[in-house]
């Protein structure tokens, strides 16, 4: 189950740029354990019944908002993953600034530009 509260409402409090990097990296953090499937695009769901699909609902929806190829996603997931597993899985943020030849600071505007481009989605759905 992920940490933290759940999950704003659209109703209530709107989404932040802080929630979506929660719901992010709990997410990342289910993954190892929890076997997930794509039934069709930009839709996730646990083959185990102990964690809520819902976890994985904001994994989906950064493919919606920031197209599942660009580059924003990538280096979102990246970030996330690399918090998350404390950059034990998926490479590390510094082997893909190297790669890209990016600064962190590019790679930190990036992210952040990204996560609230998606928290403003999450706001109009």
């Amino acid at each position: 189950m992920p940490e933290g509260p759940d999950p704003p409402q659209r109703s209530a409090v709107p989404w932040t740029r802080a929630d979506v990097e929660l719901w992010l990296k709990a997410a990342f953090r289910a993954m190892p354990s929890t076997p997930i499937y794509a039934p069709r695009g930009n839709t996730l769901h646990a083959a185990a019944g102990d964690v809520p699909d819902a976890t994985f609902d904001i994994v989906a929806f950064s493919g919606t908002v920031l197209g599942d190829k660009s580059e924003d996603r990538q280096v979102v997931l990246l970030w996330a993953r690399s918090m998350a597993t404390h950059g034990e899985v998926g490479g590390s943020i510094a082997e893909f600034c190297r790669r890209t030849r990016w600064s962190r600071a590019t790679f930190d505007r990036r992210r952040i530009k990204a996560c609230e481009r998606i928290a403003a989605a999450k706001n109009t759905t």
